[in-house]
C-alpha cells in the first residue's frame, strides 16, 4: 500500500516529524442503524472518503493539510432505543472538539475543517 502523507492513520512518526501542517480536516460520522442494507457506520465511512479525497486535492495542489482519523460517534438521540446505535451528547460532542482543537494548536495547526457525515451531529 502507498502511504498517502496528508492521512494520518497512514502515517508514521518518521513522516509526520518531518512534516509541518496549516490545516487538519477532521471527518465526523455517526454510528447507528441505516436499515437493512447499509452498515453501521455508513455515515463515517462516507465522510472519511470525502475527507481524504479532499485532503489528496489540497495536498496535490501544495496545502499542508493533515486529515485526521474521523470521530465515529455522532448524536442519535432520535434511533437511541435501536441496538448498539451509540449515541453522545452534543455537549461531549463539544467536549471532544475543544480537546482536539487544543490537540492541534499544540502542533501550531491553527485551522481545522469539520466535515460533517451525519444530520443529527450538533456542535
Amino acid at each position: 500500500m502507498k502511504i498517502r502523507p496528508f492521512i494520518l492513520s497512514e502515517t508514521n512518526w518518521l513522516d509526520i516529524s518531518n512534516r509541518d501542517f496549516d490545516v487538519a480536516v477532521l471527518p465526523w460520522g455517526a454510528t447507528e442503524p441505516h436499515n437493512y442494507h447499509l452498515p453501521y457506520v455508513t455515515d463515517t465511512m462516507q465522510v472519511s472518503y470525502i475527507a481524504e479525497k479532499s485532503g489528496e486535492l489540497a495536498w496535490n495542489k501544495g496545502s499542508k493539510v493533515i486529515v485526521l482519523p474521523a470521530v465515529p460517534w455522532g448524536a442519535n438521540a432520535g434511533q437511541i432505543d435501536l441496538k448498539l446505535c451509540l449515541h453522545i451528547n452534543p455537549s461531549t460532542q463539544m467536549i471532544l472538539l475543544n480537546d482536539i482543537v487544543e490537540n492541534l494548536k499544540r502542533f501550531g495547526i491553527s485551522k481545522l475543517v469539520i466535515i460533517n457525515g451525519h444530520g443529527g451531529n450538533d456542535f
